[in-house]
Formats: C-alpha cells, structure tokens, sequence
C-alpha cells in the first residue's frame, strides 16, 4: 500500500467510527443522559429520577452508550455510577447544541418578519 492510501484508508477508518458514535448520540434520552454526565457523574437511581425513565429503559441507553465508548461505569456495592470516558464528547455536543441553538434564532427572526410582512 502506498502512504496516500494508509491515510485514505485510515481516514475512511475515523469517518465510519464518528457516524457510529452519532448513531449511538442519535436519541434524545442518550443526548439528556450525555448533557447530565458533562459535569461528574451520577449513580443510575440519579439519572432514573432526573430523566423521568425506567430502569429497563435506563439500561438499554448505557448499553448503547457503553458498546461506543461514549459513558462507562464502575460499581460501588449495590449501586452503578456512570460518567463520560472523555471530556471531549461534552465538547462536541455543546458545540452542536450552539449550531442548532443559532438555527432556532435565525428560524424564528425568518417567522417573525414573515409574520410582519403578511400583517402589513
């Protein structure tokens, strides 16, 4: 193989394994979860309470959430913490939440001044 292709290959490598991360992002429950952790962490009857979910439901998302290396946990007796594995993945998510967060404005000024113009 020729180095352009290593990278090629390479790249190719880091694109397929961001899409599986945004795969595993791509449900509101696993975005809240991501948004709870982005300080510390917090034991799973935490997160139950805060996110208004089941248990069974709580645990199908840190599957998810775990399988990508998104959130890890550790146990400690009877009860399970879990928190993010990299500081990184709060990062990405604030700066998405800011693009989306800019589109709302844009949208709602585009609705404001069409409202303006059909009530002239």
């Amino acid at each position: 193989m020729k180095p352009s292709d290593i990278e090629k290959s390479s790249q190719q490598k880091i694109f397929q394994m961001q899409c599986e991360i945004c795969k595993a992002l791509a449900h509101p429950v696993r975005m809240a979860i991501v948004d709870r952790l982005k300080d510390k962490e917090a034991g799973a009857a935490d997160l139950i309470t805060d996110l208004a979910i089941s248990k069974a439901n709580l645990s199908k998302h840190m599957s998810v959430l775990m399988h990508e290396g998104i959130v890890e946990s550790r146990r400690d007796g009877r009860q399970i913490f879990y928190r993010l594995t990299d500081p990184e993945i709060r990062e990405a998510c604030a700066i998405m939440s800011t693009v989306l967060y800019r589109r709302l404005k844009r949208g709602d000024k585009l609705a404001s001044a069409i409202n303006t113009i059909r009530n002239s």
